[in-house]
């Protein structure tokens, strides 16, 4: 009977102490539509986490926030489920590689941002997979090169 009990405690505060699930908002069906995680930090509660899904449940968006701002991998779905789009952010801006897909999930565009600027070699992919064009961007966010690829 004690090992139950010694279980259960540890269970409440292993599953209790995580970030507290909110629904923000719901479609006419009763689906929830915007789902945002919070836990309590130096006494206040800071979003951790939100999740936005489409009318079928499908999730549409997903990613992490630090000090309120977007952080981390954040990542996108098409209403059928399939991936659109990945990226990082950091301090609430693009930071790191990014992808983007087409429906058939062959890539689109391949990319690269510096605090929220577009920076070297992006690619652009046509439904097969074929590269057809790739352009450079320097750090001040200026187009210094666009090479069509046949």
């Amino acid at each position: 009977m004690k090992k139950y009990l010694v279980l259960t405690v540890f269970a409440l505060i292993l599953f209790g102490c995580g970030p507290k699930k909110v629904i923000e908002s719901i479609y006419e069906n009763g689906n929830p539509k915007v789902v945002k995680y919070y836990k309590k930090v130096a006494g206040k509660e800071e979003l951790v986490r939100e999740e936005i899904f489409y009318e079928n449940k499908h999730k549409k968006l997903d990613g992490a926030y630090s000090g309120n701002q977007r952080s981390g991998h954040w990542t996108a779905w098409f209403e059928d489920g399939k991936i659109w789009s990945e990226g990082e952010y950091k301090d609430g801006k693009r930071n790191g590689p990014g992808m983007v897909y087409h429906e058939n999930g062959k890539k689109y565009i391949e990319s690269m941002y510096t605090n929220d600027m577009k920076t070297g070699k992006w690619r652009f992919y046509d439904s097969t997979g074929a590269v057809i064009k790739e352009v450079n961007f320097d750090l001040s966010n200026t187009k210094t090169q666009a090479d069509s690829v046949h």
